[in-house]
């Protein structure tokens, strides 16, 4: 934005909102990221490898194909220096590579109890696309996570 003037403006406000890493480190989290709505918890990482603070978090990452994963550095360092419990599965089944550790397909009751025993005592962040994030959000409700322990961000305009 430009002022009058023509020297450049800078608009700024302060961070605000509640998808942000809980102050208690002890609170048990699952995170599930759809496609770009990886990049608030691209951020938490972040700041929790560089404060070497470990944290009880288990991350599901869903995209329809494995050329979309992004952040894949972030990601594994997590996993190899904070313990990040990290699964990714994709929903494109014609384009699953041969070798494909990961889970296919959209995340079920299922997947949560076979990954996340606990589940139940976690707080749970989903972001990405707003219908991603509304169906998981009611998978999480069936599978008996209350609605108050579930944590939600959108990104609008993206599919």
């Amino acid at each position: 934005m430009y002022a009058a003037d023509g020297k450049t403006k800078i608009v700024a406000a302060q961070i605000a909102g509640d998808f942000t890493l809980p102050a208690d480190p002890s609170q048990k989290l699952a995170f599930i990221a759809g496609g770009i709505g990886i990049t608030p918890f691209r951020s938490m990482l972040k700041y929790l490898l560089d404060k070497r603070q470990r944290r009880d978090i288990v991350m599901f990452y869903v995209n329809r194909t494995s050329n979309e994963i992004v952040y894949k550095d972030i990601l594994h360092a997590a996993y190899n220096e904070l313990g990040l419990k990290l699964f990714y599965t994709l929903t494109d089944t014609a384009a699953i590579p041969r070798d494909w550790p990961g889970f296919v397909g959209r995340i079920t009751e299922q997947m949560i109890w076979q990954t996340i025993p606990d589940y139940t005592e976690r707080t749970f962040y989903l972001s990405g696309p707003p219908e991603m994030v509304r169906g998981y959000a009611k998978v999480l409700e069936s599978a008996g996570v209350k609605s108050d322990q579930i944590k939600q961000d959108f990104f609008p305009g993206l599919v």
